[in-house]
């Protein structure tokens, strides 16, 4: 997995225990000037060899996202035969009852022109939920637009490292090295939207993979944790039109429970300290920079 994340603390122990339920190895997140305690919860994580952490501040010229995107394939692509590039809130689902990515990312594998592959989304809505709660995301937002909305055939990329030949202007794919082609989950060839061009396929699967988007989760995560958060793909910000916009629950779908339950366990087998040291380093810093500002708080 590749990934940015900026003020998405609530959210991190889920999201890794989740793909490592499904069966990811590997875990570069950079880590975009966060200031909740995801940093001290990252750099945590990485002493404890759960991820890779790489500090990621964001560029004078540009907003972060593809930049940081470039810099872990530069560190890191030479470490694993895969990567997934995807966001916080969205969570690589097995829709083949396998529960587990490894059996198609190993078919992928051995389909030596296959050189990345496009997954697309399923975006969920706030399922009636105002407020957030301590229940998982992947248990409290149960309920996705229909699948034909246009807004699923946006898509994300798992990329054959050795077929990598660099970004384009979308986080949603990349180009790769001639000889290589880029299909859907189903195996199909992938073509991108007519209108809409790079990012948005012209055919929707939800065939053996898929994406869930949780986008906007709770009205009050949206507009007091995503809104502030900004965008790390340009500089504008999500408003309340977007929450209604993407607020879908047409179809009830829930997670399967295998799944919550594998992530629970894998929950559960994180290593002890984790949260605890990073939430006491988050704690003495927020008070010592409190200390120096006036009024004290």
């Amino acid at each position: 997995m590749a990934a940015i994340m900026k003020n998405e603390r609530p959210y991190i122990l889920e999201w890794i225990a989740y793909h490592r339920a499904i069966g990811v190895d590997c875990f570069f997140i950079a880590d975009n000037d966060s200031s909740d305690g995801s940093t001290e919860l990252l750099s945590a994580l990485h002493a404890a060899g759960v991820i890779t952490h790489i500090p990621f501040p964001t560029p004078a010229d540009s907003p972060p996202q593809l930049p940081a995107y470039a810099e872990i394939m530069r560190r890191h692509k030479h470490k694993v035969d895969w990567v997934a590039f995807i966001d916080a809130d969205e969570f690589l689902v097995p829709t083949d009852g396998q529960g587990s990515i490894r059996t198609i990312i190993a078919e992928w594998h051995q389909m030596s022109e296959v050189g990345a592959v496009g997954i697309n989304w399923a975006t969920y809505g706030s399922s009636g939920h105002e407020e957030d709660s301590p229940a998982l995301v992947v248990e409290r937002f149960s309920h996705r637009a229909k699948k034909e909305w246009p807004v699923n055939q946006h898509y994300k990329s798992i990329v054959r490292t050795k077929a990598w030949l660099g970004l384009l202007s979308t986080p949603h794919a990349f180009a790769v090295k001639r000889g290589y082609k880029i299909i859907q989950s189903n195996g199909a060839e992938l073509v991108d939207h007519p209108k809409h061009g790079s990012g948005v396929s012209r055919d929707l699967t939800w065939e053996r993979l898929r994406i869930n988007h949780y986008v906007v989760k709770s009205k009050s995560e949206f507009l007091n944790r995503k809104r502030p958060r900004g965008r790390a793909t340009m500089a504008s910000f999500r408003d309340e039109r977007f929450f209604a916009v993407h607020d879908r629950n047409e179809v009830n779908d829930p997670m399967s429970l295998s799944l919550v339950e594998a992530t629970k366990k894998e929950l559960a087998n994180m290593p002890k300290t984790v949260d605890d040291e990073s939430t006491r380093v988050f704690t003495i810093q927020k008070k010592t920079r409190n200390f120096f500002q006036w009024p004290w708080k």
